[in-house]
């Protein structure tokens, strides 16, 4: 299947859920699985994810789509956050292992960083990073509050593996994480073993049955955007934030310091 393909059926999902819910978005719209520059888009919105969008000369029309915000894991672990079922919080522990094509260090480092900041619910003041071969990173992050966040992020797995991954929030009252304990690799709902070959299934959304699990994140985070327009403003500031904590941390790797970040 091409990617003109998969964004029509991503188009195709979304235009049911807001077909659905009564939505009517103001203007036309172009969901877009990544950012293209050569596609002539005459859309005055167009939808994408926020880590790999990273043109020089931002278009006004883009809203970078911080996908991750609309999975119900994370969503869940920020609600036990804000409802203070899990209190003080004092760490995060992330990570993410991936095999460094589809996700490389900027990409993965992008997502991690923003993470940190909504599931705490704090801005990150200071960072020191660590970059190695094979796009490997420790990064430990200072947040509001005194919170501390120790990042990981490998890009070393063989090709073609799925990407493995963990979010743990420690706190004073508490411990919360997306993975059942003493859990690594990611459980799938249905195991299909013949031949010598096993395929599995999951599907991780109510409404939009057959679509990846990176597409569903994508198509729920293009609805928010759309059922809320305010939300693309707030996305489109946070997203610069984040570019320029990717370059913070790349900065801090160079120099093998710790670095503040300006305004906090």
């Amino acid at each position: 299947m091409t990617a003109l393909q998969i964004d029509e059926e991503m188009s195709e999902a979304l235009r049911e859920l807001l077909k659905k819910y009564g939505v009517r978005p103001k203007g036309t719209w172009r969901l877009m699985s990544a950012h293209n520059p050569t596609v002539d888009a005459r859309e005055e919105m167009l939808l994408l994810p926020g880590d790999t969008y990273h043109a020089a000369e931002p278009d006004g029309r883009a809203v970078p789509l911080l996908t991750w915000r609309a999975e119900r894991r994370f969503v869940e672990l920020k609600r036990l956050v804000d409802e203070q079922t899990v209190a003080p919080l004092v760490m995060c522990r992330l990570a993410r292992f991936t095999d460094g094509r589809e996700q490389a260090l900027p990409r993965c480092l992008y997502r991690m960083l923003d993470l940190c900041e909504w599931l705490s619910g704090k801005q990150i003041t200071g960072l020191f990073a660590s970059f190695g071969r094979g796009g490997c990173a420790n990064v430990v992050c200072r947040l509001e509050a005194d919170v501390l966040s120790s990042i990981e992020i490998s890009g070393t797995l063989p090709a073609g593996s799925e990407p493995v991954d963990r979010h743990e929030l420690i706190a004073g009252r508490g411990v919360a994480c997306d993975r059942v304990v003493d859990t690594q690799v990611p459980q799938s709902s249905v195991y299909l073993i013949s031949q010598g070959r096993t395929e599995t299934y999951t599907d991780s959304d109510a409404e939009l049955f057959g679509l990846s699990p990176e597409q569903v994140p994508l198509v729920r985070a293009a609805f928010r955007v759309l059922a809320a327009p305010n939300l693309a403003d707030e996305w489109r500031r946070q997203h610069e934030r984040l570019r320029s904590l990717v370059d913070l941390a790349s900065t801090s790797d160079h120099l093998r310091q710790r670095l503040a970040v300006k305004g906090a």
